[in-house]
This record gives C-alpha cells, structure tokens and sequence, in this order.
C-alpha cells in the first residue's frame, strides 16, 4: 500500500525502508507468533530480526528493514535490550511511520482500505503511546 525510504544523519546515522502491506495477517493479535517485521543490519551485516525494541506493538503491521552505521558488529542481544541508539532509531521510524500514514491519507481510497485493515493497531497506538 504503501513504501517510505529515508536515511538519518546527526547524531547517528541509519538508512531504513519501511513498508505497509495492502491486506493485514490473519494472524496480526496472536500471542505466540514472534513479531520479525523490522530487520536489523549494520554495515549491511545481518544482525536480528526479532529486536523488539525497534519497532512498538502498535506498528506490528508495518515490515521494513534498519541499516546502523552506528551500532558496532559484535553487539549482542543484552546490549541490544539497553543501547540508547536504538530508542533513537525507535523514535525515528515511529514518526516516520506517522507521516507515511499521512501521505496514505492524502488519497481517501487508500486511507480507507489502510482504515479497514489496520484501524485497530491505529487505536490501540493511542492507548500505549
């Protein structure tokens, strides 16, 4: 439905590409099914799929992938769980979520499609954030 690319510079940088399908999973609200909709690389070396602290439960739905010139190599998922550059990156791809949904919303037939299939993640961001 729709694709945002974008790269960060400043204080850190990364390059990311998110991405919303047209149709939600039929099983977006399970409880067991692990959550890998953002892919973590740096230096465009593989590292995680499976970082929780990438991406809110809220944005469950939107799939995309994290290249961090900033992290080093060898992290591991106990540095992951309390580095300060992912709550930047995290701050990063929620706001530029946002604004992907704005541009959806510029044409009213896809906002509504988007509505339909994700209104309930849209609520449910209200309530955690």
């Amino acid at each position: 439905l729709a694709v945002k690319h974008f790269s960060v510079e400043g204080q850190l940088e990364f390059r990311s590409i998110l991405f919303v399908p047209r149709r939600a999973p039929f099983d977006m609200f399970e409880k067991k099914k692990k959550q890998n909709n953002i892919k973590l690389y740096v230096r465009r070396v593989f590292i995680s799929d499976n970082c929780d602290d990438l991406c809110p439960e809220w944005l469950s739905f939107v799939k995309g992938i994290v290249d961090s010139e900033d992290l080093p190599l060898n992290i591991s998922r106990e540095m992951l769980q309390q580095n300060k550059i992912l709550k930047v990156i995290k701050k990063n791809l929620v706001k530029k979520a946002i604004e992907m949904f704005q541009e959806i919303a510029e044409n009213a037939e896809d906002y509504k499609k988007f509505y339909e299939q994700f209104g309930k993640n849209l609520k449910l961001g209200i309530h955690e954030d």
